[in-house]
């Protein structure tokens, strides 16, 4: 296992993980993970030829967190900025949950940085929690207020701790202050009208179990973005970086042969 790197991009230190050599595959990891969570998949690929770069997205793993509230434009531009830095151009880009939503704002913006685009799992082409988050911040506003009152102060890590239980969202609970606003900026974003011009070869891997985004959001995506192909890992869930490296490696490693 290689040790991850620090370089500056867009003023901020960021840690990479940079393993193997051959073509070059860019991979943005999910939401609340890190570099840390591919070195499987990177591993395995590495095995096969391929040069693997998994960057700690700005406010994950080891990198510094964005100063300014930003939106996917901004991590976009940070991705392409991210491959200048490090010397690579004609990648193959690969996504994951929050990066996959991240992979296809960027495919749609910068098309010719890249030869091929691999979204697995990728969130947010369909807004499923875009009212649960709404809801979420009116809470977060609201309980701010009643909690300040002295007689419920000491109640308050209860009873968040329950709602956020109960909506699902450990990830926005866990998040700083700054990262809840880049939360809500990134889900509020609509991509589904973008995929269509998404003309690059594409393969889209999917778990069949996965209960964080949904197999009909992959197959959704398989029928509008034209020249793209999906497998799905039976009986898999979302993490499948986690739950099945050597079989998303090995279908990178096929699409990208």
């Amino acid at each position: 296992m290689a040790e991850n790197k620090i370089v500056e991009v867009m003023d901020l230190k960021i840690s990479y993980s940079d393993v193997g050599n051959g073509k070059d595959i860019l991979i943005l990891h999910g939401w609340g993970s890190s570099s840390n969570s591919w070195v499987e998949v990177q591993n395995n690929l590495s095995a096969k030829g391929f040069r693997v770069i998994v960057p700690d997205l700005p406010g994950f793993g080891a990198s510094e967190e964005p100063r300014d509230p930003w939106g996917l434009k901004d991590y976009s531009g940070f991705v392409q900025e991210f491959a200048r830095v490090i010397g690579i151009n004609k990648f193959a880009l690969a996504g994951h949950s929050f990066g996959g939503r991240i992979a296809i704002d960027y495919s749609a913006r910068y098309p010719e940085d890249f030869k091929y685009l691999i979204l697995i799992a990728a969130a947010g082409a369909i807004r499923h929690k875009k009212a649960k988050i709404g809801i979420m911040l009116i809470f977060t506003k609201i309980g701010s207020f009643i909690f300040s009152l002295p007689v419920l102060s000491f109640i308050r890590p209860t009873v968040e701790k329950i709602w956020y239980k109960i909506s699902g969202e450990k990830d926005y609970r866990k998040a700083s202050p700054m990262m809840k606003i880049i939360m809500q900026r990134v889900l509020d974003e609509e991509l589904r009208s973008r995929l269509p011009n998404i003309l690059m070869p594409t393969l889209i891997l999917w778990g069949e179990k996965d209960v964080a985004t949904p197999l009909s959001d992959g197959v959704m995506i398989h029928e509008n973005v034209p020249t793209s192909y999906l497998h799905v890992f039976k009986d898999m869930p979302h993490a499948l970086n986690l739950k099945n490296p050597h079989g998303v490696a090995e279908k990178i490693a096929e699409f990208l042969s």
